[in-house]
């Protein structure tokens, strides 16, 4: 049998010394064994207590990002895309539905922060920010931003869709005492005119139409959003409902909207629940709507754009969370959320 020689380097320890990229040294132990290497799988080798142990180099670890985007008054804003940069190092991360984020990097140094803001809100921190990012550590960066107000346009002229409103002959009417007609723009017969009557059942002049005006704002909480509604000047006990025409595109205030490849659905869902019981409001006997009406959902941040129509329903009926026949209704007002 072979003594147990001071050859007891042993193979675990050249190993660790291998892995430790001592090559050179691990040679000069592993040589002698090359001619045992075929028993000396039989010999029980172990450490020795005074062999010196190389303990394995730390290897740096990642630092992290996180932080949040949030109101003034601490309600969340999910899917916000937030970025960071530093030379050519990008990156890009989006709030979850607490409006928190987090990304990792193993590169350190000072990198530049910044966020894309939800539709019409604005930002209160102050951006870029200088972001100093540490080996093994994590930095916190917490964004401030506020809704803003959104202005209700009129749809006529420049800003009207499918130029719906028109007169007794299908033309756009210039007269402010002319009555006005909803000319079918989807349903058949295409073109047929409706007329406009209030619930008091006169027909409804331009002078009468042109009095509304108004603004929307949205508070995202998370989950969920508020759309606050302040209108005026609209039909007096009118029935109107409020809907959610999200688009693929920005298309800025008057800009032609292209109904076939522009809107993400189909058909356009309303505000709340999906079966429309939750976006009519009623004007009062002066034509005043101040109401505030809930969304299951942050609307201001799941597509690129999003337009708020306005409808006026002409016999005062809905018709729940689908299509509204052409004949029943008008679109008033429309609000863009850019």
């Amino acid at each position: 049998m072979f003594p147990k020689i001071d050859y007891e380097f042993k193979i675990i320890c050249a190993m660790k010394i291998i892995l430790n990229q001592d090559a050179k040294k691990a040679k000069l132990i592993l040589s002698p064994l090359m001619v045992f290497i075929p028993l000396l799988f039989t010999i029980q080798v172990s450490c020795g207590k005074n062999d010196p142990v190389q303990e394995p180099i730390p290897t740096a670890h990642e630092s992290i990002l996180n932080g949040t985007v949030k109101d003034e008054n601490g309600n969340a804003y999910p899917n916000t895309k937030i970025t960071f940069s530093k030379e050519n190092d990008l990156l890009e991360v989006n709030t979850n539905v607490l409006g928190n984020f987090e990304t990792k990097t193993n590169e350190f140094g000072t990198y530049t922060g910044s966020l894309v803001p939800p539709l019409s809100t604005e930002v209160v921190t102050s951006i870029p920010v200088s972001v100093n990012v540490q080996a093994n550590q994590t930095t916190t960066v917490d964004f401030i931003i506020k809704p803003i107000s959104v202005k209700a346009h009129l749809n006529f002229g420049s800003v009207q869709l499918l130029e719906e409103i028109v007169d007794k002959n299908g033309n756009t009417p210039s007269n402010p005492n002319e009555a006005l007609f909803a000319k079918n723009i989807f349903d058949e017969p295409l073109g047929q005119l409706n007329e406009i009557r209030a619930p008091d059942g006169h027909q409804v002049t331009l002078a009468e139409f042109q009095t509304a005006n108004g603004s929307l704002m949205v508070h995202c909480s998370g989950g969920s959003s508020t759309i606050e509604i302040t209108l005026e000047g609209m039909i007096p006990n009118g029935t109107y409902t409020f809907w959610l025409a999200y688009l693929n595109i920005t298309r800025s205030v008057g800009e032609q909207i292209d109904f076939v490849n522009d809107f993400v659905n189909f058909t356009n869902p309303p505000i709340g629940a999906s079966d429309g019981s939750e976006n009519i409001e009623v004007a009062d006997a002066n034509g005043t709507i101040n109401a505030t009406l809930e969304h299951p959902s942050c609307i201001l941040t799941d597509e690129v754009a999003l337009v708020i129509p306005i409808l006026y329903h002409i016999n005062g009926k809905t018709f729940g969370g689908g299509h509204v026949p052409d004949a029943e209704e008008m679109v008033h007002m429309v609000v863009y959320f850019q």
